[in-house]
C-alpha cells in the first residue's frame, strides 16, 4: 500500500532549503541594516559638503542651484584659517608629545609590571573621559588662570593631555602586554644589553602601537572643543573653536566650509589606518610578530 503523505527521505532536503532561505533572509536584513547605518552617518557629511559649495540654497530645494568656492575663500581670508590651522597643529603637536612621554612609562608599568590596584589606577586615568567635559574643563580653567597658562599654546596643549593621554596609555599598555617574551629571552641569551635589546627587539615590535597612539592622540587634540573653549584666547584660536564661533555668528555656508577643512585630517588619518597600519596591530596585537 503506497503512502499518501510526504516521503521521510525528503525531510533533510526540506530542512536544508528552509535553513538556506533563513540564512539568505538574515544576510538581506544585515545588508539593509548596514546600508541604513551608512546613510545615517554619511548624510550629515554630504549636507555639509553641499552647503560649503552651494549658493542660494534655501527652502525645500534638495540640491543647491549654483556651486561656488567663495565660502572657502571667505574662510581662508576673513576667518584667517591659515593662522587658526597653525594654532591647531601646534597645540596638537604639544599634546601628542606630552601624552606620549607620559604614556610610554605608564603603559610599560601597566602592561609589564604588577601594579597594585591596577584597575583603580586605570579608572583614574579614564576619569577625564568619563565625567561631563564641561565640568572638567571648568576646573582646568580655574587652575590655568592662576598659573597664567590661558591663551598660550603650551597651556592649551597641556589641557588637551587630560583627554589625549588616556588613549595613549591604553593603547601602549596593551602593546607592551602583548610583547613576545621569547624575543626578550633570546636577546638576553645572546648577551644583548638593555639599549641594544630596546632598539633591536622591543622598538620594532611596539612601533605600530606607538604610531597608532600618536594618531589617536593627534585626532583627539585636533578635534577638542570644550577644553579649548575654557583655555584659549585671541592668540590660540583653534579650528574647532573658530567653527563654533562662526555658528554663533550665523554664517552657515562659511561654517560648512570650515567644517570640511576640519574633517580633512580625520579622513587622512582614517586612510592611513586603513592602508598603512595593519588593523590587528592597532591595539597592541603583536602576537606572532
Amino acid at each position: 500500500m503506497n503512502d499518501v503523505g510526504p516521503n521521510r527521505s525528503d525531510s533533510p532536503s526540506l530542512a536544508r532549503q528552509y535553513w538556506s532561505a533563513l540564512v539568505e533572509r538574515k544576510k538581506l536584513l544585515g545588508t539593509v541594516f548596514l546600508w541604513s547605518f551608512f546613510l545615517w552617518i554619511s548624510t550629515p557629511f554630504v549636507i555639509i559638503m553641499l552647503k560649503s559649495v552651494g549658493r542660494n540654497w534655501f527652502g525645500k530645494k534638495w540640491l543647491p542651484p549654483n556651486l561656488t568656492l567663495d565660502w572657502y575663500k571667505w574662510a581662508v581670508t576673513v576667518a584667517n584659517i591659515p593662522k587658526v590651522l597653525g594654532n591647531t597643529l601646534i597645540i596638537a603637536a604639544i599634546a601628542v608629545a606630552l601624552s606620549t612621554l607620559i604614556a610610554l612609562p605608564t603603559g610599560w608599568a601597566l602592561g609589564r609590571r604588577k601594579v597594585p590596584a591596577k584597575e583603580l589606577f586605570t579608572s583614574i586615568i579614564l576619569l577625564p573621559r568619563m565625567i561631563p567635559p564641561i565640568a572638567y574643563a571648568l576646573g582646568v580653567a580655574q587652575i590655568f588662570y592662576r598659573l597664567h597658562l590661558v591663551d598660550k599654546h603650551l597651556g592649551v596643549g597641556i589641557a588637551h593631555v587630560a583627554v589625549c593621554a588616556p588613549y595613549a596609555i591604553l593603547v601602549l599598555s596593551s602593546t607592551f602586554q602583548a610583547l613576545d617574551d621569547r624575543g626578550l629571552e633570546a636577546a638576553a641569551v645572546c648577551g644583548a644589553g638593555k639599549l641594544r635589546t630596546f632598539f633591536h627587539v622591543i622598538l620594532p615590535m611596539v612601533l605600530p602601537g606607538i604610531l597608532s597612539s600618536i594618531i589617536f592622540t593627534f585626532t583627539t587634540s585636533y578635534n577638542e572643543l570644550t577644553l579649548t573653549l575654557m583655555t584659549y584666547g585671541p592668540h590660540t584660536i583653534t579650528l574647532p573653536v573658530r567653527t563654533y564661533l562662526a555658528v554663533g555668528e550665523g554664517y552657515w555656508e562659511v561654517t560648512s566650509a570650515m567644517s570640511m577643512i576640519l574633517v580633512i585630517p580625520s579622513f587622512l588619518v582614517l586612510y592611513l589606518i586603513q592602508r598603512e597600519i595593519a588593523p590587528e596591530k592597532l591595539v597592541g596585537g603583536f602576537k606572532g610578530v
